[in-house]
């Protein structure tokens, strides 16, 4: 017969404190293929021990240890590692099931383990389950079995990836007599049958009897050998081949363990993911509203026009503002210089604008029927940024010399008789009354040109003309534009690439001017720095979640050290306990990620009507979405939560990883 094990002057020291203490004192032997061996002694001999170290648990502090050809006194992690996945097979005294797996699942643990898919394994573990008699219990929980199916469960789970080994610790210890005996004789059926080599710890005798060999430890030594019935050449069997699989735990099933762990303990680990869910939240929140108004800004810009230049006059510096008083420019826009502008080659039009004076009163008045109003800011369409209300009837105003009126659909819905439709009202004739601070008034007439739809109810959009007679009126000048001139012009190029010279004409002229293209260069500027803030706010409550995953992923750890000694012991890799964890605390991340997401959108949305209503209020309209969520948010902003919850994970998984599978199998 072949030898199997082969022990020479092993010994093995541990340190308690100052103090050496010898717990195996240069143990020598030899155990055959096919053998049943018992290791029998008092408490403190040595023989879990031994057990540990046969099972790669363990390593020896000096001697030769030798299983299944394995130098376990030289091999690394990974080759101990291997050598309890595929040579060896443990069953405990106290069963050490996982209380969350069925019995199905629990037996295929070990196939799980070297990555047999789960129809196969799943297939090898209901037929183990049927030979050792509880094919009728595949579904149910630990918890709801008795102790002796139990054992029968951890036997087979022993037994499923077809060991050369099989190391049992007390299996019998916490089974009455009857039921011990019945797992003996399972036990040694399987040694006959499989021809599994099988070394029992037990102190008692009556179990030790069904060995073929009775060795004795006291004091970590041999100090007796009892042979009963050693087995012949003919009564051994070859093991059975071992299942073939990947070789390493799958990522789905290691997916499919952290979803199982996470349901375990819900309600923490639904306020740990809050944690990360309000950082989310308010990282989509803030950085939405930054983007929204950047693409509201370029759009306005596009709209326009980015070959437009603007064009105002310079004031000299320290002039008193004066309300009643137009300002004094050191070069008024006359429309004689209007006219020198058109006259540029670069240039294919020029519009004027009109601003009214802050704190007018106005007044509209048709068919005896007033209601005060308020002038659109911008004044003719071409300068009414964000603008794209549809127009409900007749026309908006054309750019330039334009005269009359728009009025929005709220303000036209308090003008209309029984009957009558926008349309009605197009082409009529209203007055419009302007009043000083002081008192006096004056009356303009205009004609209504169209309806437009808008969530305001007072607002008109008004001509240049009628803003020019009014503005004569208010400072007392009828030549206003002869002597003052407009406010400013919008000058558009022929084409982009002209802009800047027709910058350089306007300039000679002692005009200032500014391109749209250079504002918006500002204004992007601006807003990405706005963006870059708004988001640090998010960042930062991201990094205290952090805290709270971290916190929760080691409460994980002291919960399941023993689960953690257990699949260390059957074969279990230092990296596969480091991945079960931080796909864990990924997937807190993750779930804090996809509703933060969800509930930013939804503030987003939220705050989004607030302001369009204030805006509305404020008389600005053709506001577009100013809370907007591109791909690249929303992906960057759970693929940012995965990335804080694996961070928040890497320190718990390892210490996780690092447990010395003997202290974990016995932690309470």
């Amino acid at each position: 017969m072949t030898d199997i094990i082969e022990l020479t002057d092993l010994q093995r020291r541990f340190k308690h404190g100052d103090i050496d203490v010898l717990a195996l004192r240069g143990i020598d032997l030899t155990v055959a293929q096919g053998e049943f061996v018992a290791l029998v002694g008092p408490s403190g001999s040595g023989k879990s021990t031994l057990l540990n170290l046969l099972g790669g648990l363990d390593r020896p502090s000096s001697g030769e240890i030798w299983v299944d050809g394995v130098p376990l006194q030289e091999a690394d992690e990974k080759a101990r590692t291997a050598h309890r996945r595929y040579h060896v097979g443990f069953i405990f005294q106290s069963f050490n099931l996982l209380p969350r797996l069925t019995a199905l699942e629990n037996v295929a643990i070990p196939l799980m383990l070297a990555g047999v898919s789960r129809a196969e394994r799943d297939a090898r573990a209901q037929a183990m389950l049927e030979r050792v008699g509880l094919g009728h219990r595949l579904d149910h929980y630990p918890s709801e079995m008795s102790g002796g199916e139990q054992q029968r469960t951890a036997v087979a789970r022993a037994l499923i990836h077809n060991p050369a080994i099989i190391l049992a610790d007390e299996p019998t210890g916490n089974l009455d007599s009857v039921t011990g005996d019945s797992i003996m004789s399972l036990l040694k059926q399987l040694n006959q049958e499989e021809g599994i080599t099988l070394i029992l710890v037990t102190h008692d005798e009556e179990v030790a009897r069904f060995a073929n060999r009775i060795v004795k430890l006291r004091d970590g030594q041999i100090v007796e050998i009892v042979e009963q019935e050693r087995p012949s050449s003919s009564q051994i069997s070859s093991p059975s081949s071992q299942p073939q699989g990947k070789g390493h735990l799958s990522f789905g099933d290691i997916v499919r363990g952290a979803l199982l762990n996470l349901r375990r303990r819900p309600v923490r680990n639904i306020l740990t993911a809050g944690g990360v869910l309000i950082g989310i939240v308010t990282l989509v929140a803030m950085v939405s509203f930054g983007v929204g108004v950047q693409i509201e800004v370029q759009r306005n810009f596009e709209t326009v026009g980015l070959e437009n230049v603007f064009v105002s006059p310079q004031f000299a510096e320290g002039d008193e503002f004066d309300p009643f008083a137009p300002p004094q420019a050191e070069q008024p826009i006359t429309p004689a210089v209007v006219a020198q502008i058109e006259a540029i080659p670069e240039v294919t039009a020029v519009t004027p604008s009109l601003i009214l004076p802050q704190g007018i009163d106005l007044t509209l008045t048709l068919n005896d029927e007033a209601q005060p109003i308020r002038v659109s800011e911008g004044g003719e369409s071409r300068f009414s940024f964000g603008d794209t209300h549809e127009t409900l009837a007749g026309s908006r105003l054309a750019d330039g010399q334009s005269a009359g009126i728009v009025l929005v659909a709220g303000l036209a819905e308090k003008f209309l008789a029984g009957g009558e439709t926008y349309d009605d009202l197009v082409g009529q004739s209203v007055t419009l009354t302007a009043r000083l601070p002081r008192g006096e008034t004056a009356d303009f007439p205009t004609t209504i040109v169209g309806v437009r739809d808008s969530f305001g109810s007072r607002t008109i959009d008004l001509g240049l003309t009628e803003r020019e007679a009014i503005k004569a009126w208010w400072f007392g000048q009828p030549d206003i534009l002869q002597t003052e001139g407009y406010d400013m012009l919008m000058v558009r190029a022929v084409e982009l690439g002209a802009v800047t010279a027709v910058i350089e004409a306007i300039e000679e002229m002692d005009l200032r001017t500014q391109s749209l293209e250079a504002i918006l260069d500002v204004a992007n500027q601006v807003l990405a720095l706005l963006q870059a803030l708004l988001g640090s706010v998010g960042a930062l409550a991201l990094l205290v979640a952090a805290l709270g995953v971290a916190n929760t992923m080691m409460m994980a750890i002291y919960e399941r050290t023993r689960e953690i000694g257990i699949l260390k012991a059957l074969g279990a890799s230092r990296g596969e306990i480091r991945s079960m964890f931080t796909v864990e605390s990924a997937m807190l991340g993750l779930l804090g990620g996809v509703f933060g997401l969800f509930f930013g959108f939804l503030l987003g949305r939220f705050v989004d009507w607030v302001a369009h209503r204030y805006l509305i209020n404020e008389g600005i309209t053709g506001i577009g979405p100013l809370s907007v969520i591109p791909w690249w948010l929303a992906v960057g902003a759970i693929l940012f939560a995965i990335l804080i919850g694996i961070l928040a994970g890497i320190y718990p998984a390892a210490r996780a990883a690092k447990l010395d599978p003997v202290k974990a199998l016995r932690y309470e």
